[in-house]
């Protein structure tokens, strides 16, 4: 069963990597908002019909705290659907992935929590990536720093507090619950936002169709079922570690699909960034280390 749950986290990976490929191509077609909207319309179906039970049992500090972590998870996919619009599906991958190393540093300065010098270096390795990343200009493919970088920047720091605001609330309460809370939230936002300020789209294509499916679908409601389901078989570091494959991912399908390339400098600060990630997990925070909760990307 070990096997097939760390396949099954690994096959996450391979989805979230592809997802930046197929929402940046939806774009040609609706506004960021909107796409939003129809991914957790989706998503919000399929989640319900699996744990509608829990709905009665939603009570006001449930729903407060989906509420609060809807905003985050909200921030976070609005700025990096906001930021492909202007960035590749290769460095929004690969800067997204930064929430990885971003959730010990507001641990750190914001909730004084200690912090293993292992982490620290982690935290420098992946710094120096993203300034390799984002300065080394590549010509027209992998242009220098834009605004959409600067937006998955923002965009990873919501990831970040997402997964802060997880891990302080599923403790004492029932994951079911504040994961429907919170999908709700973030698909009223998006609707709310396509509503008021772009204009909704009068025709499908199918490519859309088929972005909205791949998203709603398999990136949201079966992704976090998959995580829910398989933690309990995995410990937190190798999990973390199975999941840092989402921006290499990312990058593999951005040049198989889109035929994105980084310049030498670029690859060498995406090399980083991934090794920034993966080198705090390679020792076990603690030795009671072995869970993890369970909405958790990495953390």
């Amino acid at each position: 069963m070990r096997l097939f749950a760390a396949l099954a986290l690994l096959s996450i990976t391979v989805i979230w990597g592809w997802t930046f490929v197929v929402v940046r191509e939806a774009l040609a077609f609706v506004g960021p908002l909107t796409f939003i909207a129809g991914r957790f319309v989706l998503a919000s179906f399929i989640l319900v019909l699996l744990f509608y039970r829990v709905i009665p049992k939603i009570n006001r500090r449930t729903l407060l705290r989906g509420i609060l972590i809807g905003l985050s998870l909200f921030g976070g996919y609005l700025f990096q659907t906001w930021g492909l619009v202007y960035t590749t599906a290769t460095k929004s991958g690969l800067i997204t992935g930064l929430y990885v190393i971003i959730v010990p540093l507001i641990a750190f300065f914001f909730l004084h929590e200690r912090i293993r010098r292992i982490v620290w270096l982690g935290v420098g390795v992946a710094l120096l990536g993203l300034i390799l990343l984002l300065l080394g200009a590549g010509g027209v493919e992998s242009p220098a720093l834009n605004i959409g970088d600067l937006l998955t920047l923002i965009c990873a720091l919501c990831f970040a507090l997402h997964i802060i605001l997880i891990d302080r609330f599923i403790k004492d309460d029932d994951y079911r619950g504040i994961l429907l809370v919170q999908v709700v939230v973030v698909m009223a936002l998006g609707l709310l936002g396509a509503g008021t300020i772009e204009v909704l789209p009068t025709y499908f294509p199918a490519q859309l169709i088929e972005a909205l499916l791949i998203t709603g679908l398999l990136a949201t409601a079966l992704a976090f079922y998959v995580l829910n389901r398989f933690q309990a078989y995995s410990t937190s570091t190798y999990t973390a570690i199975i999941l840092t494959m989402e921006p290499v991912f990312a990058v593999l399908f951005g040049f198989l699909l889109l035929n994105e390339m980084l310049s030498v400098v670029q690859g060498i600060g995406g090399l980083f960034i991934l090794f920034g990630m993966i080198i705090p997990r390679l020792k076990k925070q603690h030795n009671g280390d072995t869970k993890q909760n369970p909405l958790q990307k990495a953390s």
